[in-house]
């Protein structure tokens, strides 16, 4: 019996062969059905497709035997992987490298043999479709024709494997690679908002207290420097979210009237450098309370202003709320952003909303700026199922407006004001935060019990029914998700609110999981809290634990 010599391409062979990660992988009935088709076609009672590694003959398939693997120093087709082309051997008794073989002479006594070279995309042969038989023969000029395109087709079926491997790994990278990105950005999130949260919460104390008027002025200054600080921040943030599909809306009750104004007064101290005019005009019949994304329509508007305020040199910029169509259930309104401005030229328009990109590259270099804003003002409108329209004038000035369509808020006033009915329980182990937290509520007239110790947090709820429940995420010990669990056991129809920096898709989608009924993103103004907590606490909730 004669050995197969390695190949002269050996080291390159193996290399090529375990790209294909195909060594030891379960049976597939793509390569049965080849094996089947082998053995019908050639007439034989076997056919195998296999792959030679460092010490053995490892079969994929077979058809009419039923074998793992055979030792290299023992297979016929490591003898074939050194052929050019097949290697056929008519009668295995009078081939004097063969006659002498433990299959030849026995079990399951081998006469003829013919196996093609299975070859991979780099050339290299990395093992065999053969078929077997147990009687000396030929094959007939059609069947060597055959059993080569089979061979082919066999290459096919490991290319694709090793193309669906190869993209199997790459997704699982890029998956890697996105939770990574999405980690950084809810540890950017957190740490940014944080600081945020403490600017806005102590100007708010300051304003609130008697100062002197160039004080006054000063804080007012400081309070829209930091929330339209926080507005830029939201962009960058939001921009990933959104180019990843994971920026969802949230629906809760907000002004339209106090929204826009809001974001006029965040804007005005760009307006007041400039010297020019920035006004409101809104239609007096637009509802009180309408249900959407407030902190996005905000986000909306105030880079709509700013990019309009920036691209104004005199005259002013006019925001504009009209009501265009009203049925029971729902408003839509037309807001418009409109400037004296530079204007845009036509042929600029369908590129206005790319991403960094600017009309020009003076312009750039005049006004400053990513190009980000309205690339993301276009995605958020797109989100709230309305689109931007603008028109625009060289010279003279533009338009950018945007209709919503928003359910009404039925503004039946509550049997009984969670203001007056009972406590609210506030944890957070910042205490900046919960001393901003009680602040505000009893600023509303409103009750609540505040604790830096989630631990102690809990024993009071053991104690007193609470009418909502606020919890700050992250906390030592205990942190909000496991504090809710707790807390939902005790008082399991009570309303808790998540309170965190961190608002990525995996933060809101495990808030969710967890047993919250509602999430505030900090920094959040006081009346963002005021509307939820009218929305989450029932007039229901509010008697029964007022009696309790």
């Amino acid at each position: 019996m004669q050995k197969a010599p390695i190949p002269a391409d050996e080291v390159q062979r193996l290399a090529s062969l375990h790209q294909y990660r195909l060594l030891d992988t379960p049976r597939e009935l793509e390569y049965d059905r080849v094996s089947h088709i082998a053995s019908q076609l050639c007439l034989t009672p076997f056919a195998l497709v296999s792959l030679i590694d460092e010490d053995r003959q490892w079969v994929k398939s077979s058809h009419g035997i039923d074998v793992d693997y055979i030792p290299r120093d023992l297979s016929f087709c490591a003898h074939t992987i050194n052929q050019q082309g097949p290697l056929i051997i008519e009668n295995m008794r009078t081939d004097t490298r063969f006659w002498d073989h433990p299959s030849v002479i026995g079990n399951p006594n081998v006469s003829f043999y013919a196996g093609v070279p299975l070859r991979s995309s780099e050339g290299y042969a990395i093992g065999s479709l053969c078929v077997i038989d147990q009687k000396p023969r030929q094959l007939t000029s059609e069947q060597h024709t055959a059993l080569k395109a089979l061979a082919d087709q066999v290459a096919l079926l490991m290319e694709l494997h090793r193309t669906n491997n190869n993209l199997r790994v790459a997704q699982a990278e890029a998956e890697a690679l996105a939770h990574q990105k999405a980690q950084l950005l809810a540890t950017l999130s957190h740490e940014i908002r944080t600081p945020l949260h403490a600017l806005e919460g102590y100007t708010q104390l300051l304003l609130e207290q008697p100062t002197h008027p160039d004080q006054q002025s000063s804080l007012q200054r400081i309070q829209t420097t930091g929330r339209t600080l926080v507005s830029l921040v939201n962009n960058i943030l939001d921009y990933s979210k959104l180019q990843a599909g994971k920026l969802l809306l949230e629906a809760i009750p907000f002004s339209v009237a106090e929204l826009i104004q809001q974001a006029v007064d965040m804007q005005a101290w760009q307006a007041r450098q400039k010297k020019l005019q920035l006004t409101t005009k809104l239609d007096a019949t637009i509802p009180q309370q309408l249900r959407g994304d407030a902190t996005r329509l905000l986000q909306v508007l105030i880079n709509l202003i700013s990019n309009a305020l920036k691209f104004t040199k005199e005259g002013g910029v006019s925001v504009e709320a009209t009501v265009v169509e009203r049925t029971d259930a729902d408003v839509t309104v037309l807001i418009n952003v409109i400037d004296t401005g530079i204007g845009i030229p036509a042929e600029s328009l369908a590129t206005l909303f790319n991403e960094y990109t600017q009309v020009s590259a003076a312009t750039t270099r005049q006004y400053g700026g990513t190009g980000l804003g309205l690339a993301i003002t276009r995605q958020l409108i797109d989100l709230m199922n309305s689109r931007m329209e603008v028109t625009s004038e060289v010279g003279k000035g533009s338009c950018f407006g945007f209709r919503l369509t928003l359910p009404t808020v039925d503004l039946t006033p509550p049997t009984v004001d969670w203001r007056t009915a009972g406590k609210l329980l506030a944890v957070d182990d910042s205490p900046f935060n919960t001393k901003m937290l009680v602040h505000a509520i009893l600023q509303q007239g409103g009750q609540v019990d505040a604790f830096n110790d989630p631990v102690v947090a809990l024993d009071a709820a053991r104690q007193t029914p609470y009418l909502s429940m606020l919890l700050d995420l992250h906390m030592p010990e205990l942190d909000g998700y496991e504090l809710a669990g707790e807390l939902r056991s005790i008082q399991p129809d009570t309303p808790i609110i998540a309170l965190s920096a961190d608002d990525s898709i995996e933060t809101l989608e495990k808030v969710r999981t967890s047993g919250f009924d509602g999430f505030l993103r900090k920094p959040f103004l006081p009346q963002q809290l005021m509307h939820l907590l009218d929305e989450l606490i029932k007039p229901a909730q509010g008697m029964a634990r007022g009696s309790a």
